[in-house]
Parts: C-alpha cells; sequence; structure tokens
C-alpha cells in the first residue's frame, strides 16, 4: 500500500493557458450565451375555452418554452418598439371525428409584435370533457409539451438566433502520450477516453470527426530531495487540430523508484481521471477551484470525483 501512499495526483492549470482560452476561443462567452433565452414570446390565453383553463393552457405552453431557452411570458399584445413574437390560439371541436381521434383541435398563430402573421400550427388534443373542466396536469403537460418545441423552432427560424455549439460536443481526438512505451501508451489512451466519455465528452478516433485534439508528454527525473523516489510530471494539452495550444494540466507524482513500472495496470484509471478534470477546466465547463496545487503533498491522495450521469436531471413535478 506504500504505492498509494506516496503517489500524488494533483495538478494544475497555468496562468498563461487561462489567458489563451479567453483570448481564442472564448468559452466563457459561449457558456453565458447558451444560457440567455434566444428570443421572446407572449403567449396570450387561448380563446375557445373558460378564462382559467385558457390561462393555465397559457402558462403551461410558456413554461415549456422557458425550458427551451426561449424566453415567454403570458400576456397580452401591445403593439410598440422592440422586436418579439406573439402567440395566440384557438381551442375548437373537432368536426371530423369520424376520421380523427383527437376530440379538440388547438390551432396556434405566431407574430411579431405589429401583428404580421408568421406562421401557424395546429394540433390534435385527446382529452376528456372532464378533463377540460378541472384542468387535468396530464392535459396541461401535453399541450405544452406539444406546442413549445414547433413554436420555438418558428420563433429561432424567424429570428435567424444560433444555438451555440458546445466545445465539448465537437470532437476530441486522445493521442498517445509521450515517454511511455507503445504498449503503455496506447493503454492509457484507452483509459482517457473512457474517462472523458464518463465527463460527458464528446471522443473520437477519427481525425475528420474531430475538432480538437489532446495529447501531451511524461518526463522522469530523479528526486533531488529523497534518495530512491523519482518525480513524475505529465503535461495535458489541449489544441486545435492544428496544434495551436488552447490551454494545459498538469499532473506531478512523486514516486519510488519502480513504482510506476510495477504498478501501471493500478496508476492508469487515476491518471486518465485526473487527465479528464483537467480537460474540463481547459474548456471551462468545471467550477470551482482546480483539485491539487503546484506544490507536491504527502500522503494519501483526495479521491476524485467525477461528473455524474450525463444528462439533465427530469423535470420536477407540476
Amino acid at each position: 500500500m506504500r504505492f498509494f501512499q506516496m503517489i500524488l495526483l494533483g495538478f494544475f492549470l497555468t496562468a498563461c493557458a487561462q489567458d489563451k482560452i479567453a483570448q481564442l476561443n472564448q468559452w466563457e462567452t459561449y457558456y453565458a450565451d447558451a444560457d440567455k433565452p434566444r428570443a421572446h414570446i407572449v403567449v396570450v390565453p387561448p380563446e375557445g375555452s373558460t378564462v382559467p383553463m385558457s390561462k393555465l393552457v397559457a402558462e403551461y405552453v410558456v413554461d415549456y418554452l422557458i425550458k427551451r431557452k426561449i424566453s415567454a411570458v403570458v400576456g397580452q399584445n401591445k403593439p410598440g418598439h422592440g422586436k418579439y413574437f406573439v402567440l395566440t390560439g384557438l381551442i375548437e371541436e373537432n368536426q371530423d371525428r369520424g376520421r380523427q381521434k383527437y376530440p379538440y383541435i388547438l390551432r396556434w398563430s405566431l407574430s411579431d409584435s405589429q401583428g404580421r402573421l408568421i406562421s401557424s400550427h395546429a394540433e390534435g388534443v385527446n382529452a376528456t370533457q372532464q378533463e377540460w373542466d378541472f384542468g387535468s396536469p396530464r392535459l396541461l403537460n401535453s399541450i405544452g409539451l406539444s406546442t413549445a418545441g414547433p413554436v420555438a423552432q418558428m420563433v429561432l427560424l424567424e429570428s435567424k438566433a444560433k444555438t451555440p455549439v458546445d466545445p465539448l460536443r465537437q470532437g476530441l481526438l486522445v493521442e498517445n502520450l509521450k515517454g511511455l512505451t507503445r504498449e503503455r501508451a496506447d493503454l492509457l489512451t484507452q483509459e482517457v477516453r473512457k474517462a472523458l466519455r464518463k465527463a460527458d465528452v464528446q471522443v473520437t478516433g477519427d481525425p475528420r470527426q474531430a475538432t480538437f485534439r489532446l495529447g501531451g508528454e511524461m518526463v522522469v527525473t530523479p528526486d533531488a530531495e529523497a534518495q530512491g523516489y523519482e518525480n513524475i510530471r505529465i503535461v495535458w494539452r489541449v489544441m486545435t487540430m492544428d496544434r495551436v495550444e488552447l490551454g494545459n494540466a498538469v499532473q506531478e507524482n512523486r514516486l519510488l523508484i519502480g513504482e510506476m513500472r510495477n504498478n501501471w495496470q493500478v496508476l492508469m484509471p487515476k491518471v486518465a481521471a485526473a487527465a479528464a478534470i483537467g480537460v474540463e477546466h481547459v474548456f471551462g465547463t468545471r467550477s470551482g477551484p482546480v483539485p491539487g496545487a503546484a506544490n507536491r503533498a504527502k500522503g494519501a491522495p483526495p479521491e476524485i470525483v467525477l461528473p455524474g450521469v450525463p444528462g439533465r436531471a427530469p423535470p420536477p413535478p407540476r
């Protein structure tokens, strides 16, 4: 267990790397833009139902539009200055129920703030009269979900708003670490790929599908302070495909001579996990201080905690 007591899986980001990130890619601007609403819609309670039910329908549509990063409010259109959209609707009974299973039709019209019709959308509503009368949550969620998608697409198309592309979804090519034998480098590359995928990074082995590359080198030097130990320094570099460095993360390990050679299978997953965390910090997707530091520490290293299961949690129940 002496191996676990001596290895330090700490790393830090260089200050120049942060400057390069801001200068070359402006990731901070990207993530700020990704959280901003892409358009604004005034949702008018649809006609054809009771006032309370129409207001509930509008509120649920607004909720689902906001989940799609579309700014929306319930209200009445008051023509004025500024670019925003108005969504009006009409609920009517389906007069052709012999061929259709939906007893109601909900027709939506999207206009600009000056009243110019942009597009329309109709959807069948499968609900009983009792669900209409009592405002069934199942019915309201169904309307909100089925309305928000098409309306959001119409608004984005009209406003020509583009969704920012997440840098971690553009393809990262992982290269073998220099300073290792081919066999050990291949094994480490496989572990790094697995760790990155757990962190929800889009990893590819095809350079034609990659936008960035992850490479680096390992340098082993005798420890000048303690006889019988060696210092392991690994520098991970995130680069464009033409090898312009965007940032780097450094791992510094102090081991007994021969420990790395004899315990490589145990060491690899920990090195790969720390590398994945370093990539997240370089791209600005992991908040908080970078674990580890430039100064080496003694004793067992702290556990490295990777992000949870990729994807967002389900919305809370209404």
